[in-house]
């Protein structure tokens, strides 16, 4: 039965929000609650597409529409009598609001008009996003996908389609890992990189001589680059050392992590997304191939940094008109480390679009790789080095010569979430471990005196996991489905829920480091993981947007700002064979909650 009002003038009002001939959902709408009717509302002309409520009330319709009649002193009369009835909508089970909740006070009876018969009850239907027909198109199975979203700051989800079942989100694993690192350790937490020095020093024409040996301990920093490390040993130079009589010993034992195949994920091992943590990770353990345009020649030269001694670099790749795109895909790549010198060839053709580009391959062991580096750039830097380079434990009578810091954490996560860096957020999960957090209120980097060399307490795998967990169940994120293995997704074996990431990102945006986390992820159209996504469509620019890609899985989750200015938190995953077709499925998902959000 339809419902209309008359609106009277009241103390406190220069006219009542609603007009005669106003529908039942309009008067919804006066209270900023929502009301969804495909079709039209009967004695209007005007279609109601409503959004989530910024005001919650928790008292039922009825008490809702009871408290607007008070305010308003309206009267009931007969839809029968005045208007045809409304359509009707099935109605949909509705998420429980969390306890913390409280409900509205109800209105005082003494201030309710009289009524002749039971006040209606309303039903809310939110509409839901056509899965099936997106599902469908793309050929997957409607139980392999999952969809949840839920505007930031409320109480219950708006969809929530097979979200409750565990999945292998990918790389959306770095969304729980980064989100525990900034809550635990701080926006402001850095790892730091030492160097330690035995024996003493003497004088010498052309400077002076370490008559020991020189350490570096490594302090898991996760993005310490060439250039990051070359500045480290400029500041020994800089103290007058310029030739060391020993050893370069390097001190790794932060970690404490068995020996892996690289290539035992996908038989990828020189591919850069397969190096493992390290806790003195230079580089990312990884050669820098870097061509360069001849433009005389039509050619592109390859050079290569750190360039192993001797390594031959055969290249013969054309330069051709066209897009950049996909230039990967039209170059040919042969790695011989073995061979002595090491090689590695060249060829096909990348359009000369493409500019200056480069691209990253783990062509040696670790213990290989640091000693050519660690040589190689000492010896750039200006330094001799009559010993090696090896393995060892930092001893307790060092002396402390220099350190680098690396980039606070706030910084680090926007490398691991935007480029979806694995090695990065392994080692994360790792100093959760093996860093304790700060007490509240102290600064993460605040200077402190020259470190003193002590025992360090290695971790692995099984310290981080509880670290991880540690840090969510804190937070009142407990999870049973939840599966750790490394915290970057580059695992068969993780699993979480769709509803428990969106959980993750609601509590994200509620902490006080919301600038700093969603600031890490890609924006849709513009950078990252997501920058040729969507471009030019109502989404780029609307949406922070984190991407997961393995073989049977594919996630995207995150944040969609909607057309009505509200903020939602996004989660999808789809597993199973055929995820690979998947993008064009997560693609209508984040339009659509742009548009109807």
């Amino acid at each position: 039965m339809g419902i209309h009002f008359k609106a009277t003038r009241i103390s406190g009002f220069s006219e009542c929000p609603l007009r005669p001939a106003h529908s039942f959902g309009t008067a919804f709408a006066s209270l900023g609650l929502h009301w969804y009717n495909p079709g039209m509302i009967a004695g209007t002309t005007t279609p109601l597409r409503r959004r989530f409520a910024t005001q919650r009330l928790a008292t039922t319709h009825a008490a809702r529409l009871l408290a607007l009649m008070a305010a308003c002193t309206f009267y009931i009369e007969s839809a029968a009598q005045t208007a045809p009835a409304e359509p009707s909508q099935p109605p949909v089970q509705s998420q429980p609001l969390p306890a913390a909740a409280q409900p509205a006070p109800a209105p005082n009876p003494a201030q309710i008009p009289a009524i002749s018969q039971p006040a209606p009850v309303a039903t809310v239907m939110a509409p839901q996003p056509p899965v099936g027909e997106w599902t469908a198109a793309a050929k997957l199975g409607p139980a392999q996908a999952s969809f949840f979203v839920q505007e930031v700051g409320t109480g219950s989800p708006w969809v929530e389609i097979n979200a409750r079942g565990a999945q292998n989100p990918a790389s959306l694993m770095k969304l729980v890992t980064t989100y525990a690192a900034l809550e635990s350790l701080g926006p402001a937490a850095t790892f730091r990189t030492t160097v330690w020095a035995t024996g003493q020093r003497s004088s010498g024409g052309d400077g002076a001589r370490l008559m020991g040996n020189l350490y570096i301990r490594g302090g898991g920093d996760p993005g310490l680059t060439i250039e990051d490390f070359w500045s480290l040993l400029r500041q020994v130079r800089l103290q007058g050392i310029r030739e060391i009589r020993g050893d370069i010993v390097l001190d790794r034992s932060l970690y404490s992590l068995p020996d892996a195949d690289p290539n035992a994920f996908d038989g990828e091992g020189q591919r850069a997304y397969n190096v493992g943590p390290d806790a003195l990770l230079i580089g990312f353990k990884s050669v820098r191939f870097a061509f360069a345009l001849d433009e005389t020649q039509k050619q592109w030269l390859v050079t290569a940094d750190p360039k192993p001694p001797r390594m031959r670099i055969d290249a013969n790749v054309s330069a051709t008109p066209g897009p950049c795109g996909e230039w990967r895909s039209q170059l040919t790549m042969n790695f011989e480390p073995d061979l002595n010198p090491p090689r590695a060839s060249f060829g096909g053709r990348i359009p000369a679009a493409c500019a200056n580009t480069d691209l990253y391959r783990a062509l040696f062991l670790p213990d290989r790789y640091l000693a050519t580096v660690v040589r190689q750039i000492w010896e750039d830097s200006g330094g001799l080095l009559a010993g090696g380079v090896k393995a060892g434990e930092l001893p307790a009578d060092a002396r402390f010569l220099a350190e680098r810091a690396s980039r606070p954490v706030a910084e680090l996560i926007r490398d691991i979430n935007k480029r979806s860096n694995n090695v990065m957020a392994r080692m994360l999960m790792l100093n959760l471990a093996a860093y304790a957090p700060k007490p509240p209120g102290t600064a993460a980097d605040a200077p402190t005196a020259a470190p003193v060399p002590k025992p360090q307490q290695a971790v692995g795998l099984a310290e981080a996991r509880m670290a991880l967990t540690s840090a969510l169940a804190s937070r009142g994120l407990s999870f049973p489905e939840l599966v750790i293995d490394n915290g970057s997704g580059l695992s068969r074996q993780e699993r979480i829920s769709a509803a428990n990431l969106g959980r993750v990102l609601l509590a994200a945006w509620a902490s006080p480091h919301m600038p700093e986390y969603m600031s890490s992820l890609p924006v849709v159209g513009v950078d990252g993981t997501m920058r040729r996504r969507l471009q030019g469509s109502a989404v780029t620019g609307y949406a922070h947007i984190k991407t997961g890609t393995l073989r049977d899985s594919r996630g995207i989750a995150g944040y969609v700002v909607g057309a009505s200015g509200r903020r939602y938190a996004v989660v999808s995953i789809i597993n199973g064979d055929g995820a690979a077709s998947a993008q064009s499925v997560h693609d209508q998902f984040l339009a659509w909650v742009r548009d109807r959000g």
